[in-house]
């Protein structure tokens, strides 16, 4: 079955994997470093292992930063090679090369050489902190189930069909069940994160709305104390278009001297976001952009209504205004 998939695998940009990325499936191992005192049983470093068929990491984007991915000749018993991430390599062998440097799981085990080292990646949600990561070679060890998969330049959805056809080929009695996109496989993952910015999200439409009464009330005041002013406009000559401009200037600076601070603000505290974002970077252009619009418009409404009761001051009554 192994060479089956080989050829199948090859036609294609695809892998295996014993367990995806930030899905619920976690496993772990103890670690122990060759030419390293044996430590004590409750400071046995524990990390996190997959197991990945070859072209793992070139199907899933992840670079190889020292040394190789697995290949197909890795199914050997010996040597046994495992490719680790930069957290690892730095943690353990600080300025040194990772890549030749070997390890046990066990401490009377047998030794695994580490044949490269792979670009850190998020393992258990996109929250967490660089942490050391093992991968092990599935073509050299057999599990009973594995994932599939399979990287695509157009819709994968498409590709659901063809690839149910060409893994029946193989093996009409093999289950292919739980297809999907990375995008809905990640939906578990993110689901925490979903809710907070769901939260978060009404929490900002209750300040926007509140921003907004409250400019709506500065500026209404601000009117109201200068109706005797507004009078005195209209009555030597002013236009109503005039006075509307005036006002809303006057609010428009001071709401614009608002967004700029918050977006120096906003600039900065992002940046402390960034391990937290998903799809957006912490400076995108795009979404800063349509949120200066929506609090300048905000700001424009919240000035325009009492600017246009303003316009609408009879002259005569704003003279004789108290």
């Amino acid at each position: 079955m192994a060479g089956a998939f080989g050829r199948l695998l090859k036609r294609a940009r695809a892998t295996l994997a014993g367990s995806l990325p930030l899905s619920l499936s976690r496993s772990s191992t103890n670690m122990y470093i060759e030419g390293q005192p044996v430590p004590r049983p409750s400071e046995v470093p524990e990390v996190q292992y997959a197991n990945v068929w070859p072209r793992y990491f070139e199907t899933m984007g992840i670079p190889i930063a020292e040394g190789r991915e697995f290949t197909m000749e890795d199914d050997k018993k010996e040597p046994r090679c495992i490719v680790i991430n930069e957290n690892l390599a730095s943690r353990f062998w600080p300025g040194q090369s990772a890549v030749g440097k070997r390890i046990r799981t066990d401490k009377n085990g047998p030794f695994w050489q580490v044949v490269g080292v792979a670009r850190n990646g998020k393992y258990w949600s996109l929250g967490e902190d660089p942490q050391p990561f093992l991968y092990f070679p599935l073509v050299r060890d057999y599990q009973t189930s594995a994932s599939l998969v399979v990287s695509s330049n157009g819709d994968p959805v498409s590709l659901f069909s063809a690839i149910r056809a060409e893994v029946q080929k193989l093996d009409p009695n093999l289950p292919v069940f739980d297809m999907k996109t990375m995008d809905e496989h990640m939906r578990l993952s993110l689901l925490p994160l979903r809710a907070g910015a769901w939260v978060a999200g009404c929490f900002g439409a209750l300040a926007l709305t509140l921003a907004g009464l409250g400019i709506y009330g500065v500026t209404a005041y601000s009117v109201s104390q200068r109706t005797r002013e507004i009078g005195i406009r209209i009555a030597l000559g002013a236009s109503s278009g005039d006075v509307l401009l005036m006002i809303v200037k006057m609010g428009a600076r001071l709401g614009g001297i608002g967004v700029g601070i918050g977006l120096a603000g906003s600039f900065a505290l992002t940046r402390l976001m960034s391990s937290v974002l998903y799809g957006v970077s912490s400076t995108d252009a795009v979404t800063f952009a349509l949120v200066t619009l929506m609090l300048s418009f905000v700001v424009i409404v919240g000035c325009f209504i009492p600017a246009r009761r303003a316009a609408k001051v009879d002259p005569m009554v704003a003279l004789r205004y108290e």
